[in-house]
């Protein structure tokens, strides 16, 4: 039985058939696989775009895609949930213990049926945004952090560099606190130096700064709405005081200095990251797979590597579990599942073909040897660095991989960590991030670090109605809406509003009349379950 097959994001169109995982898959089930050269990539999807618009698409792939978008356009078939329970059991164990996962991609109006396999997302437990600071700015300044613990690399590989570059503290600064710091690190040579040039931060408006607006408790995410307890609505987070509360902070912060505004001639995450690798800034908005990790292709050009590697290598960092009174870390999701996260089946797959497909997946995904099949063979791919499973992985390069086990590019085209959750195999088993989770796990739950939305404005977990009662309005409404706020936003930027609280009245007024007090009306309904008792719902 051939099987084509297209799986692997950022390396499916560099493997080379016939490497020693495919055999073995191919010889204990029986099967033919064909890799397509295709890359699947989140920010590059024009050999995706094209495979799709002429139609063409293996019988098992993964493509960013809707599962609903691919069947209406005759690209997939459904999957029944009955083939799902009884050829790759684990996959539905691991769903009954989410139970919110069954609710995406099911077929309207089939029951049991669904337009792919989900992935189980473990983004909506933890955050990949984290407040990173100079902690020998700190120092110098006089501050004595809780809890001090240094992040404990492999003497060896990649990693070895990075020993006693990064610690964690459990200190949790208030807004006024950090506005001192701000000031301080911009005013009180903490490099001590002798030359006025640093500053706390670099602004670039972006989602890059999760931690800052996450100090007040807040998301920039137009799908959560916030209960604001002033006004008694839920409302969505440009409507909220605590939105008013960071445009205050923010425009002082601006005014005076302490925090920088990027050039605006390139892009702004290219320039940010230009800007934290001169090491004069002390507050780093950063993201934790990119923090003295082997994860990304990118983490090269990102503090802290860039200054330890360019600047000091003797500097020291510190991590914090977020800021602000009201704050919390913003999640890098919301749900366990989403629409576009699904493994699809091609349109003229027989249920002979998709059982053997699931029953493959079930054994590289699951099976005792699933780390064979992502990550290679222990001793030959990859050592640990300590204990299995709770320490970092040391990978061998690829050109010092025996001929026999070798290939064109890393694992993972046949076996995946798309089905776990809640485990350093997302992240590789990075020893920045197995320490983190460690670290402020241990002392907090998900929901005492965590920012979490009063309800959510998702497709998969609103009744259908509802859901197209508020597009509908959203699409009527809400470009007038998103002007008023864009408008009001760039002029406290720019420093065109000389008091924002007094301003604050008249804004939510054009606000309410550009439509929102038809979105609060839906939005305050119960109609819309809270995000509470979506994720946890009541027996």
């Amino acid at each position: 039985m051939e099987i084509s097959w297209l799986c692997g994001t950022y390396t499916s169109h560099l493997y080379e058939e016939g490497r020693w995982d495919e055999l073995e898959l191919e010889e204990m089930f029986n099967v033919d696989l064909k890799l397509w050269n295709i890359l699947i990539h989140s920010g590059q999807m024009e050999q995706v775009e094209m495979m799709l618009a002429a139609g063409d698409v293996p019988d098992f792939g993964f493509y960013y895609k809707d599962g609903l978008y691919m069947y209406d356009n005759k690209l997939s078939r459904t999957v029944p949930e009955k083939f799902i329970r009884q050829y790759m059991p684990s996959l539905a164990k691991l769903y009954d213990e989410n139970p919110l996962i069954w609710e995406f991609n099911k077929v309207e109006g089939r029951e049991g049926e669904y337009y792919g396999l989900n992935m189980v997302l473990d983004t909506y437990i933890r955050s990949d945004n984290v407040p990173l600071w100079n902690l020998d700015w700190l120092e110098n300044l006089g501050y004595v952090l809780d809890e001090l613990e240094p992040c404990v690399y492999p003497n060896e590989g990649f990693h070895a560099k990075f020993n006693g570059s990064l610690y964690f503290s459990n200190t949790i600064f208030t807004v006024d606190e950090v506005t001192e710091i701000f000031r301080a690190f911009t005013e009180d040579d903490p490099d001590g130096n002798g030359v006025d040039d640093t500053a706390a931060y670099p602004e670039s408006n972006t989602w890059y700064e999760r931690t800052i607006y996450g100090m007040f408790g807040i998301d920039k995410n137009n799908n959560v709405f916030y209960l604001d307890e002033l006004t008694g609505n839920v409302v969505p987070y440009y409507a909220h005081s605590y939105y008013r509360d960071y445009l205050v902070w923010l425009s002082q912060m601006l005014e005076k200095g302490y925090v920088k505004t990027l050039p605006g001639l390139d892009a702004a995450v290219d320039e940010l990251a230009s800007a934290l690798s001169t090491g004069k800034f002390g507050f780093f908005n950063m993201r934790i797979s990119r923090i003295n990790t082997n994860y990304g292709n990118d983490v090269g050009t990102w503090p802290p590597l860039t200054i330890l590697e360019n600047i000091d290598p003797q500097a020291r960092f510190v991590i914090t579990p977020y800021m602000g009174e009201n704050g919390g870390l913003i999640p890098y999701g919301y749900t366990p599942a989403q629409s576009n996260r699904a493994f699809i089946f091609g349109a003229d797959v027989s249920d002979k073909k998709m059982a053997r497909i699931l029953q493959l997946y079930e054994y590289s995904c699951f099976g005792e040897d699933w780390m064979r099949y992502r990550f290679g063979i222990e001793g030959v791919h990859y050592k640990w660095s300590g204990e299995p499973y709770k320490s970092a992985m040391i990978f061998t390069p690829l050109d010092k991989i025996p001929k026999k086990y070798a290939g064109s590019v890393d694992m993972g085209q046949f076996g995946n960590t798309n089905f776990h959750i809640a485990t350093g195999a997302v992240m590789n088993y990075e020893p920045t991030f197995l320490q983190w989770m460690e670290y402020y796990h241990s002392r907090y739950t998900y929901d005492e670090i965590l920012l979490r939305p009063y309800k959510l404005y998702d497709y998969s977990t609103m009744p259908i109605e509802v859901y197209e009662e508020f597009q509908k309005l959203y699409q009527e409404t809400g470009s007038q809406i998103f002007a008023v706020r864009n408008d009001f936003t760039n002029r406290v930027m720019k420093g065109g509003v000389a008091n924002i609280n007094a301003e604050w009245s008249q804004y939510l007024e054009q606000l309410y009349s550009a439509g929102l007090e038809d979105w609060i009306e839906i939005w305050n309904s119960d109609r819309i379950i809270t995000y509470s008792d979506l994720v946890n719902p009541k027996s």
